[in-house]
């Protein structure tokens, strides 16, 4: 169960787990989340809070600027969607076989030579058919990259899962299950590289300590300039 105090005007989630210490994480919506031992009383999180105010606010802040313009997408001819960091326009088609057939199934939507292509009688429909394809692409990509980077950060993947994770890109499980969002797949593929090594070096380094940035800075050297990227246009990626 998720507790909620408000210190200092500040409305922070308590989130119990069997960690050692306190931890604060501001989620892209601005949510503040208290990540607490399962010992820990309010009366120290509270304390812990009044001790990083000043932190806390500066983040908001930064939230509240990098996500002032949220993206905002129609389904209709000439908007562009992006996938692997680029941006491709949608036409609205009509198709006499009531789909477009790929491997013996017709589907509503497709990528073809540059462009999406609907189907004008599943508008309603579109997001819906959207997220289905990206869930695809993304699942696809996961199964071509997870193989790059497990020998060489030392771990293997039993299994991930492509989900609706809300303002999370990836997390991992406790049982070293690896789950993605959808979106990830939008971003360009040196940022969803990123995002994949993010996730495998928790399987070996629960926390972000120093051991675990330099696991990822093993795989990804120039790591940060992907981090900042996801910061400022990771709004962008959604439909």
């Amino acid at each position: 169960m998720t507790d909620k105090i408000i210190v200092h005007g500040i409305e922070c989630f308590i989130k119990k787990t069997g960690r050692n210490s306190l931890g604060i994480t501001v989620e892209r919506d601005g949510k503040v989340i208290i990540n607490a031992p399962l010992t820990a009383d309010h009366k120290a999180i509270e304390r812990f809070v009044w001790s990083k105010t000043i932190w806390i606010h500066q983040k908001l802040s930064y939230k509240s600027d990098t996500n002032r313009e949220k993206v905002r997408r129609d389904f209709v001819s000439g908007q562009g969607f992006l996938y692997l960091g680029k941006s491709y326009r949608l036409r609205l088609v009509n198709n006499g076989k009531g789909g477009f057939e790929q491997k013996s199934v017709l589907t509503p939507l497709r990528f073809h030579n540059g462009y999406f292509e609907l189907l004008e009688s599943e508008k309603e429909k579109a997001k819906e058919h959207f997220i289905k394809w990206y869930k695809k692409r993304t699942e696809e990509q996961l199964r071509l990259r997870i193989p790059r980077y497990e020998h060489r950060i030392g771990v293997s993947v039993k299994d991930f899962r492509v989900l609706d994770l809300g303002n999370r890109w990836a997390s991992c499980g406790k049982k070293g299950t690896l789950n993605f969002s959808w979106r990830t797949v939008m971003a360009p593929i040196q940022v969803f590289d990123y995002i994949l090594v993010h996730e495998m070096a928790h399987m070996i380094e629960k926390g972000h300590t120093r051991n675990f940035w330099s696991i990822v800075s093993r795989v990804i050297s120039d790591y940060e300039e992907h981090k900042t990227w996801l910061r400022m246009h990771g709004v962008e990626l959604n439909i």
